[in-house]
């Protein structure tokens, strides 16, 4: 961890497999979304691949499954992972919840229609 200068705030680094950011729910669904992150590169064993920087901070996931597959599958046993990797950018997402089977999503985390900006700058690495 190191400090962030402008908000004081504690900021991480953190390296994963792209495998390891999908979580086996028993029914598919979207999942491993990053939040507030600056940066992200995807690289493979040679370090080659992309750069991602965010302004301001973006939401991000990384699976080998498009948004279809989890979609149409009922069961995790009914996903194939892609060879190729799926990225999946926003600026903001709401939080969980939805009040059909359980509470509703709390106030601060729902996501208001306004219009916003992301810039994000993609550059290759190795």
């Amino acid at each position: 961890n190191y400090w962030d200068r402008k908000t004081g705030a504690a900021v991480g680094l953190y390296e994963n497999l792209v495998t390891d950011n999908y979580v086996p729910y028993i029914m598919p669904q979207e999942n491993g979304c990053r939040t507030d992150v600056r940066w992200a590169s995807l690289t493979d064993s040679r370090g080659r691949g992309l750069l991602l920087t965010a302004s301001p901070l973006m939401e991000m996931t990384a699976l080998h499954f498009r948004t279809e597959d989890l979609e149409t599958a009922q069961h995790t046993n009914e996903l194939t992972p892609r060879e190729n990797i799926t990225v999946s950018i926003d600026q903001h997402q709401s939080g969980l919840g939805g009040g059909s089977c359980g509470p509703d999503t709390l106030e601060k985390y729902l996501v208001r229609a306004e219009p916003l900006s992301l810039s994000i700058q993609i550059q290759p690495l190795g």
